[in-house]
């Protein structure tokens, strides 16, 4: 069972995912009212005295309820208006496991640059076009929900440098996994991704 874009509440946040050949990038959005059933006026989450230019980008949107289930919009468009943006969706959202999308497993180590702590040494654990998580087996990164760290590392060819924002933390005893939602452009990450996924495959 699909969901309409008009289903989601005014004042909801939404998350937009920007592509444009092997760049990604999130951004966050309030939807502000609905226009049609399948348009809707958006605020971004986003800091610029400029406008915005979405031409020739690949943009999915997703949605997560309030139990958890989130929902995404495979094919939108997005364009200024006044100070706002108008968001067109083509069909109707379908449910999915984001957790689960290309996610490889890395087991390599890296750098980690928290504001304020210097860098340290930890074990990237896996990765995905969306997240990573790494492995704090020291314990002593001491980070929170909503902390932002840049991570890098190099592996296959590959140079990844990520800056992430934490989503989730499991404490064992003897170590701390964070996990890290992706917050900027890396050129080389769906490039390293499709490697990862074909010597995991061989």
């Amino acid at each position: 069972m699909g969901m309409k874009l008009s289903e989601i509440e005014a004042g909801s946040k939404i998350k937009l995912l920007i592509s444009s050949g092997s760049n990604h990038m999130e951004m966050e959005a309030i939807v502000l009212k609905h226009l049609q059933e399948n348009i809707a006026l958006l605020n971004l989450c986003y800091e610029s005295d400029r406008t915005l230019n979405f031409n020739n980008v690949k943009i999915e949107v997703e949605y997560t309820m309030e139990d958890g289930t989130p929902y995404i919009w495979r094919t939108a468009q997005v364009t200024s208006f006044q100070t706002k943006y108008v968001l067109q969706v083509k069909n109707d959202g379908v449910r999915y496991n984001r957790r689960d999308c290309f996610r490889v497993g890395v087991s390599t180590s890296g750098k980690i640059k928290i504001l304020g702590k210097g860098e340290k040494t930890i074990m990237i654990r896996d990765i995905s076009l969306s997240g990573f998580s790494i492995t704090d087996r020291k314990m002593d990164l001491n980070l929170n929900i909503g902390n932002e760290a840049s991570v890098h590392f190099e592996d296959l060819g590959h140079i990844i440098n990520l800056t992430g924002v934490v989503v989730r933390i499991e404490k064992h005893e003897d170590m701390v996994i964070y996990g890290f939602e992706i917050k900027n452009l890396c050129k080389d990450l769906s490039s390293y991704v499709n490697t990862k996924q074909r010597v995991k495959r061989g």
